[in-house]
């Protein structure tokens, strides 16, 4: 594609992208000459000194994002580079999985691109328009890179409305089956891609899992709410814990009750809505030493904020009651809108409501193939508080 135009900044807008940050918002840009969204052009800076090659879509949040600070072309060699770029930083994840993030958009320095790969098969996300119209370069350097078993498009979310896109959910390359082995740690886990959440596997939690799985003891018990397809629950219960799974979606309750079979484990599953089952008392399971609350993201804009936090008070709120003295809370939450700093507001709230107390031990965040350059702080978006009850 070529280089359509140039954008002009605003003056004193520029160090930021000198300094890597990859977005520019409406409000920072002076004036567009020559651009049509959907497009690749210039940035300049507001002396008229280029700045980098961004994508451009006005009707976007974020209607410039940077991809690279170099005036070179962007061309199917570009993008083998940047994928041949994100490799390094994935390798020793190949000791204990098959399956990592392959690209995290902005944080791997490709806006609009997320793509996960489950044991050879990639399920790809397309969030721009203009990573939409540059798919005849970066989809043949995916082959080229990677070889691929197959590529599979799910292209779902919301956000593609806002960049004038409607979902596209198709096969790219090869036959993707509809549910894909993977392992983790040694277990053996179904991905189901056609009809799961995101690209079918949250792979964020891998070292969270992991950590929690290290953590519990034999025999204590586990309420694993949101529990998707059983990670949590295989990990805890293949270490000696006995867990109950609680998740709304049929699909995910299937998928997670075939994943302990797999690995000669028993865990029941509950199909029920978390947030009614913690309010109602558990069917009196509890109290439980350990409650997992890992939510899906309920505010992708700042506007949505408040409901997050409210949603997380409420399932602390109704949580704590059915946590023993001395239990620990895990607290999920998967949104950059809402700081972990306001997580614990929100949780503080609830304990005090409660009339009872919450000891921060320890923060966990997403995994190293979900890359959390510190010059964006938006990549780094999820966190996990784990949370000691009072006695």
């Amino acid at each position: 594609m070529e280089i359509q135009g140039q954008v002009t900044l605003k003056h004193g807008r520029a160090k930021k992208i000198r300094n890597q940050y990859p977005w520019v918002q409406r409000g920072e840009l002076h004036r567009k000459e020559n651009v049509e969204d959907g497009v690749l052009t210039r940035v300049l800076d507001a002396k008229q000194d280029f700045l980098a090659i961004g994508t451009y879509n006005g009707k976007s949040r974020f209607p410039v994002r940077i991809l690279t600070l170099k005036d070179e072309p962007i061309t199917e060699e570009f993008f083998v580079r940047r994928f041949r770029e994100s490799i390094p930083a994935r390798e020793s994840l190949k000791r204990i999985t098959d399956s990592w993030r392959v690209v995290f958009s902005e944080a791997d320095r490709l806006p609009g691109l997320i793509i996960d790969q489950f044991n050879g098969h990639f399920v790809v996300q397309v969030r721009s328009l203009a990573m939409e119209n540059l798919k005849s370069l970066w989809l043949p350097a995916l082959i080229a890179v990677f070889q691929p078993k197959s590529i599979y498009e799910k292209s779902e979310m919301a956000g593609r409305k806002e960049e004038g896109l409607d979902s596209r959910v198709e096969h790219l390359h090869g036959s993707t089956p509809d549910v894909v082995e993977m392992s983790e740690h040694g277990m053996n886990l179904l991905v189901p891609i056609a009809e799961g959440l995101k690209t079918g596997f949250y792979l964020d939690q891998r070292n969270t899992r992991h950590d929690f799985a290290q953590f519990v003891r034999p025999g204590e018990t586990v309420l694993d709410t949101f529990c998707y397809t059983g990670g949590f629950s295989l990990a805890a219960t293949r270490a000696g814990a006995k867990c109950t799974g609680v998740d709304i979606l049929p699909i995910a309750l299937d998928t997670a009750r075939e994943n302990a079979r797999r690995n000669n484990l028993e865990i029941p599953f509950i199909e029920a809505n978390a947030f009614e089952y913690l309010e109602a008392g558990v069917d009196g399971l509890g109290p439980f030493d350990h409650i997992i609350l890992d939510p899906p993201a309920i505010a992708k804009t700042s506007e949505k904020r408040d409901a997050l936090k409210w949603a997380i008070w409420k399932l602390v709120y109704h949580a704590l009651p059915n946590l023993k003295p001395g239990g620990m809370l895990m607290v999920c939450n998967c949104s950059y809108q809402l700081t972990w700093q306001s997580t614990i507001e929100a949780c503080r709230i609830a304990a005090s409501d409660k009339g009872t107390t919450l000891n921060l031990e320890r923060l966990t965040f997403q995994d190293i193939d979900h890359p959390a350059p510190i010059h964006f702080p938006e990549s780094l978006y999820l966190k996990c508080l784990w949370l000691r009850k009072g006695r």
